[in-house]
């Protein structure tokens, strides 16, 4: 067994490097983009920030992410759309955003464009994150759910269902998006629909919502996965750790398909999530050799360790009380009741080396509200990187679910007035165009704050998080 001390919370060095997690500067990123002020501003009038959004980068901007559109008047509208989700006050309809044109007679147009046009939003998107990641080096692709409230039963996706993370039943859309996140920008770039069976299963609603008949009803974590999938062998995007939640779905079911694919992982599970011993014992391998992640944390508590990591966000350095052991999951699941002896050596801790062939995962207990308080709980199979690093990646959840309340949704992520499927992801599209320019041109603190105009309530950044403890 290792001594206790700052070694506890490192993992084994002899592992080979696939990539570093936490390298998220290098001098060959852009200069402007480096650094960016996340500081809460007073927000500014559509006036001001007309005065912030320099026409000529915007437009050049939209001429490179819009160039695959065949038709230059489509070109136009999506400059346009992208200029509205900017400038306009309020709600982003389509009246409030032809307005900013100063052409009234646009509004059918823009209508047109993003409703009922055939423009492929799935190229829009690869150029987006191919922008991003030339200018940027990511830590990691964050895939961040989205709830998008809603009056009425007929936009598609829409059904009323209970939503964990708020704790009680709604009638919304239900999205995940996958993120580029590094700290201090995070930018939507791809988006997956969840469609409920009462919509994928009716012929009726599906032809309503013109919804292609490749789209099935799927877990969220499906989407993901092919999602990351396409990103990587699509659209040559570099490969990055995905981190997720999967609490609330089969946390070996997914772990395994990431292992299978090869992709770096640091995702959040339940307490109840199984383990086994990283070192097995000969002989041994039934219920009473499991540990949910809740026993082992109460065993874990007195190797608990100050975790430190800078924020380059905040600026500032970030500290949790943090465990850190390797673990693989159990060959099947048992509904036996665990037991709650030490596991002893056999759970190997983190700064003890492990034969390779053994080396599985690293399970990660994290004490952030207080010493006494439930842990969140990280699983990686990123084997050579400190407790640290993999701490600040999982982290990156809390700035993009701040990004996606108080930038996404004031530039119009949750505005979309249509009902068909292609509709809102051309919107979502556009929108994440709209993020995408605010981080790449140091504009996060003009469109940070309260939504505005009168009564649309932006959650703080912890409110009705799918990242908080449930």
């Amino acid at each position: 067994m290792a001594q206790a001390g700052a070694a506890l919370l490192r993992f084994p060095s002899g592992a080979r490097p696939r990539f570093d997690p936490a390298r998220t500067r290098t001098g060959k990123e852009d200069t402007s983009v480096q650094s960016i002020n996340h500081e809460h501003h007073v927000t500014e009038s559509p006036a001001q920030l007309a005065g912030r959004v320099r026409e000529d980068s915007l437009q050049e901007f939209c001429e490179e992410l819009f160039a695959p559109l065949s038709r230059r008047d489509q070109r136009r509208w999506g400059w346009m759309y992208v200029r509205g989700l900017l400038l306009s006050a309020g709600r982003k309809s389509m009246r409030n955003i032809a307005a900013t044109a100063h052409q009234p007679a646009s509004q059918q147009n823009l209508q047109q464009f993003v409703s009922k046009s055939t423009w492929e939003w799935e190229e829009v998107r690869r150029r987006l994150a191919r922008v991003l990641c030339r200018h940027l080096k990511a830590t990691a692709w964050v895939l961040a759910p989205l709830v998008i409230p809603k009056s009425g039963s007929n936009t598609v996706g829409v059904e009323t269902q209970f939503v964990t993370h708020m704790g009680r039943l709604v009638n919304c859309q239900q999205a995940l998006g996958v993120w580029f996140v590094k700290p201090g920008v995070s930018c939507p770039m791809d988006w997956r629909l969840i469609l409920p069976p009462s919509w994928t299963d009716d012929p009726i609603r599906r032809r309503r919502a013109a919804i292609p008949v490749e789209v099935k009803n799927a877990p969220a974590w499906e989407h993901g996965v092919e999602a990351l999938i396409t990103m990587i062998n699509d659209w040559g995007l570099p490969m990055r750790p995905a981190v997720m939640d999967v609490r609330q779905a089969d946390a070996g079911e997914i772990i395994g398909e990431l292992q299978r694919l090869h992709i770096p992982f640091i995702v959040r599970v339940s307490r109840a999530t199984r383990f086994v011993r990283a070192r097995p014992v000969p002989g041994r391998r039934g219920a009473d050799d499991e540990y949910t992640a809740d026993a082992l944390a109460q065993i874990l508590k007195g190797r608990r360790r100050v975790v430190q990591w800078h924020d380059g966000e905040r600026g500032t350095h970030q500290g949790v009380l943090a465990a850190a052991v390797h673990v693989n999951l159990p060959d099947h699941l048992t509904n036996s009741d665990v037991g709650m002896s030490d596991p002893g050596d056999a759970f190997v801790p983190i700064g003890v080396d492990v034969p390779p062939m053994q080396r599985a995962l690293a399970l990660i207990a994290e004490w952030r509200d207080s010493v006494q308080g439930k842990p969140a709980f990280w699983v990686s199979n990123i084997t050579n990187a400190a407790v640290p690093a993999l701490l600040a990646c999982a982290n990156l959840t809390h700035q993009v679910h701040r990004d996606q309340e108080e930038i996404s949704r004031r530039i119009g992520l949750y505005d979309f007035e249509g009902r068909s499927f292609g509709g809102w992801h051309r919107h979502v599209t556009l929108v994440s165009a709209a993020h995408a320019f605010i981080s790449l041109n140091r504009l996060h603190g003009a469109f940070r704050g309260p939504a505005e105009p009168k009564g649309v309530v932006i959650p703080r950044q912890h409110a009705d998080s799918p990242w908080q403890e449930v």
